[in-house]
C-alpha cells in the first residue's frame, strides 16, 4: 500500500493495532511521552506495509519531543524537522490522526519546551 492511500480512518487496521493506537493517544493526552514513543515503536517494529515509515515518523516526533525534555534543544529541532520530511507522503488526516496538528503542536513544543502534544486539531 503507498503511503498517500492509506486510509484516514483504523477501520482497515486489526484490532490489536487499533486498541494500542488508542492507548498512544490517552499516554499522548497524559504527557506521558516516553511511553507512546515506546508503544508506537513496537508498532514500527511488527508493521510491514505502508503504516511502518507512519508509525516510524510518529515515533520520531515523540523522539523529538523526549529530547527537548532532556534540554536537548537543538537535537530536538532536528528530529521535529525530519519528522516532517517522513510525515510529507502521507495524507493530513490518517488511521484517526491530524498529521498537521501533530507537528504543529511538535515544533511548539520544541520551540518552548512545554505545551500539549495535539493528534487532533483543537476546536
Amino acid at each position: 500500500m503507498d503511503p498517500a492511500g492509506l486510509p484516514s480512518g483504523r477501520s482497515h487496521l486489526d484490532p490489536e493495532d487499533r486498541e494500542r493506537l488508542l492507548r498512544f493517544e490517552l499516554l499522548v493526552g497524559q504527557q506521558r511521552y516516553r511511553d507512546a514513543q515506546d508503544l508506537v515503536e513496537e508498532l514500527w517494529l511488527e508493521a510491514i506495509d505502508a503504516h511502518k515509515p507512519l508509525y516510524q515518523a510518529l515515533a520520531n516526533a515523540l523522539t523529538a519531543v523526549c529530547a527537548r525534555e532532556a534540554r536537548q534543544r537543538r537535537g530536538a529541532a532536528e528530529i521535529a524537522r525530519r519528522t516532517r520530511e517522513l510525515l510529507r507522503p502521507f495524507p493530513r488526516r490518517v488511521v484517526g490522526l491530524d498529521l498537521d496538528a501533530l507537528l504543529d503542536s511538535v515544533d511548539a513544543f520544541v520551540e518552548r519546551g512545554e505545551g500539549p502534544i495535539l493528534l487532533l486539531r483543537q476546536g
